[in-house]
């Protein structure tokens, strides 16, 4: 018994160490990336503001995938990535798990974002053409629907430029440095690891499924716990400015650690 103990003990103090391991070397080296995120990509957990004092909060990284560059605003977080077989292949799928729609594992690839840029001001722009879109038809025939839709659209328009998170998706690539380099300079862009699946649709098109970042949820610093104890979770259907900012640094193995919190309501 004594040396089943001893034995699981090794086991629990060897993985601890090799966990804290990777943490020191993760934030040994310069910064991958340095960003600023706020509420709005940065959620607190569902029961925020219960907990016990000295107890960890952990905040979920909130990110999206852009509207079609030909499509209507669409303000609800597509995961599917329409892509060709070749650059499924060039991901590292085989041939034969691209039409497998089921049984292929994810892999685990590298991740481009663009934070607070050009992607999100197009948002921003669809979401006012569909709005104005929207007063038109209600001016053309005013009724019970297009005064719905009016209020729906003008909604989705205020949400997209206070709430919504500014955290979208670019591309995925099978190597860090294909992106590194074409990114190059860039101070906005975040490179991470997370795991995704091709996927055969019935129209005969591809697409790579993004399944979630490898690392999603970020552990807040008991130093900078005050800041967001006594906060509770936004209800989605709420518009609110962001309450918090958050500096964070990505290290050498593209993990994020939090060096500083600000609250920023009045």
């Amino acid at each position: 018994m004594k040396k089943h103990l001893l034995i699981g003990l090794t086991i629990l103090i060897g993985t601890n160490l090799a966990a804290l391991g990777g943490v020191v070397y993760n934030q040994m080296s310069d910064a991958t990336a340095q960003l600023t995120l706020t509420e709005r990509e940065l959620s607190l957990p569902y029961n925020s503001g219960a907990q016990k004092e000295n107890s960890g909060i952990s905040l979920s990284i909130n990110w999206r995938t852009p509207t079609g560059e030909n499509e209507t605003y669409y303000p609800y977080n597509s995961r599917d990535v329409k892509l060709t077989i070749a650059e499924l292949l060039a991901l590292g799928f085989a041939q034969t798990d691209i039409k497998d729609n089921y049984w292929v594992e994810s892999r685990e690839l590298y991740w481009a974002f663009e934070f607070d840029g050009a992607l999100h001001k197009a948002e921003i722009i669809k979401a006012e053409d569909k709005y104005q879109a929207a007063i038109a038809t209600y001016e053309e025939q005013p009724n019970d629907t297009s005064s719905r839709k009016k209020n729906e659209y003008s909604e989705s328009l205020e949400r997209e430029k206070t709430n919504n998170s500014r955290l979208f998706f670019i591309e995925a690539s099978a190597d860090y440095e294909s992106l590194a380099d074409k990114f190059s300079g860039q101070k906005n862009i975040l490179i991470v690891k997370g795991l995704a699946k091709p996927y055969y649709n019935n129209d005969k098109t591809y697409s790579l499924m993004l399944k979630h970042l490898s690392v999603s949820n970020i552990m807040v610093p008991l130093e900078y716990s005050d800041a967001l104890s006594h906060l509770k979770r936004v209800d989605r259907r709420d518009i609110t400015p962001p309450r918090y900012a958050v500096d964070i640094s990505w290290g050498s193995r593209l993990e994020p650690w939090i060096t500083n919190i600000n609250k920023t309501e009045e």
